[in-house]
């Protein structure tokens, strides 16, 4: 059974991905804001409170009763204290910031100043550090300290601010994080939408033109998502790609088929005729036997080309059997040669140019089939009483594999053409040629220098000859299919 998730489009999931994470990530941060917020705002309060009060003792002195009218200046505060006076300055904060500092006698008398409370209990002036105390139900932090200095014994500085400043700041805070976080996690979960939906859009294209192409068979068509580089457009060029190489795939089928189709019709017709022929027409045995003999020599073109045409068949599926060993290829052209050279087609004579001992690793009958459709090629388009050069050589690491004729050549616009299937330069040389002439030779040769790892080509001028060249790599010569 489905889940929900699993129904909601790629697009859907990563927006919902995204915005829950960044939804506890704004919990997580509001979090950690209020907790840090709490011990940095309760430190500074401290150290307020503190530097607050240190402040303040250094503007309190005192004077002998003598000197009272010499140091009076404008705004100070004066309080008889003892045998003197104390001298409060000016810049004495009582009130600062939230911080209510006041001055006290030992016997916790407030002399100057303001507080919220008074403490009554023994220990009233003994908060040296800064503490908390609560009184009628509200905190506040309180800090004492004991003036020093000559006739300053006894006296008292007590700083107390409520916690409510803390707290009236934290929420301050709070308040600015739980809208500012939330409004930015909203704006990001907007911005990843519009991202993610632009980014999709060329996924749909693609689905929307694959889906298309497949409803129309039409494989000339292409995808276009516009310009760009990114990951998307490289996928559709891909599939850009396997479009084009499906299309030349089944363009090729098509023709292969079409001339398939052309090559056994001719046959098929002829035999037709001819058994038609020898039922109602032949009288004599003669006539009867050169009916035959006309049925069994087109039977057998028909079954060379059945043949030809699997063995293609295995060798595009990957199914042609393909036993490499190290063999010396050497010795193996020097035979196909000998056997070659028996043929005598045409008055033609054949010649071989073999470097001995090279050995690599490789098919011998495929190999074999190759050479031997190279040479049926020299044969069928040499020239009457001409010559066919097969030659082997060494070069570094490579084998290099050559059969020449001097027959009739190729033009250079055809040159390419020879390695199509059922493609003949000249369709009406057909006669005394291995192979029947219907041109599957060549394309035969392509197909077994690839899988063998090798590469062909051919050069030629038109009237002159043609050379054929197979050069197989001594080291790493065999390709899988």
């Amino acid at each position: 059974m489905k889940t929900p998730m699993k129904n909601l489009t790629i697009q859907k999931k990563i927006i919902i991905w995204f915005s829950v994470t960044l939804i506890l990530i704004v919990v997580l941060m509001n979090t950690m804001t209020f907790a840090i917020a709490d011990l940095v705002l309760d430190e500074d309060i401290r150290e307020r409170l503190m530097n607050t009060v240190a402040s303040n003792v250094e503007e309190i002195e005192y004077f002998n009763r003598l000197d009272t009218d010499m140091e009076r200046e404008q705004g100070d505060q004066f309080l008889q204290y003892n045998d003197g006076w104390l001298e409060i300055d000016d810049d004495f904060c009582d009130f600062f910031e939230g911080i209510c500092t006041a001055l006290y006698d030992e016997e916790g008398n407030l002399l100057y100043g303001e507080s919220p409370f008074i403490i009554s209990d023994s220990k009233k002036l003994a908060f040296t550090t800064v503490s908390k105390i609560t009184f009628n139900g509200d905190k506040y932090y309180v800090y004492d300290r004991k003036l020093t200095g000559e006739n300053l014994e006894g006296l008292w500085l007590r700083g107390i601010v409520s916690k409510n400043e803390r707290i009236n700041t934290l929420y301050n805070i709070v308040r600015l994080s739980f809208w500012l976080l939330p409004l930015m996690a909203l704006l990001a979960i907007l911005g990843g939408y519009a991202i993610t939906r632009r980014s999709f859009l060329p996924v749909e294209q693609i689905a929307q033109s694959a889906k298309e192409i497949g409803e129309s068979g039409d494989l000339s068509r292409r995808l276009d998502i516009g310009p760009g580089n990114d990951e998307l457009h490289q996928l559709a060029d891909t599939f850009n790609g396997m479009f084009e190489r499906l299309e030349k795939t089944f363009e090729s089928e098509r023709q292969f088929t079409s001339d398939a189709s052309h090559e056994l019709r001719t046959p098929t017709a002829v035999i037709m005729a001819q058994a038609e022929y020898g039922l109602e027409l032949a009288d004599t045995e003669e006539e009867y036997r050169e009916a035959l003999m006309v049925i069994k020599g087109q039977s057998e073109r028909m079954n060379d080309l059945i043949n030809r045409l699997l063995f293609f068949t295995r060798l595009d599926q990957g199914t042609e059997p393909v036993n490499m060993e190290e063999i010396d290829i050497s010795q193996l052209t020097a035979d196909i040669c000998k056997e070659q050279q028996m043929i005598k087609c045409n008055g033609i004579t054949l010649s071989a140019d073999i470097e001995p001992d090279i050995l690599t690793v490789t098919d011998r009958n495929l190999f074999t089939r190759l050479l031997n459709n190279l040479c049926s090629n020299a044969y069928k388009y040499g020239r009457p009483d001409g010559s066919i050069k097969v030659s082997l050589k060494k070069d570094n690491n490579m084998a290099v594999l050559s059969v020449a004729d001097d027959g009739i050549g190729i033009s250079r616009e055809n040159l390419e053409k020879i390695w199509n299937r059922f493609y003949q330069v000249d369709p009406s040389r057909n006669e005394g040629a291995a192979g029947g002439g219907i041109g599957l030779g060549l394309s035969m040769v392509k197909q077994i220098a690839h899988l063998l790892g090798g590469d062909i080509s051919a050069d030629s001028t038109l009237g002159k000859g043609t050379v054929f060249t197979f050069c197989l790599n001594l080291k790493k010569n065999y390709k899988k299919n």
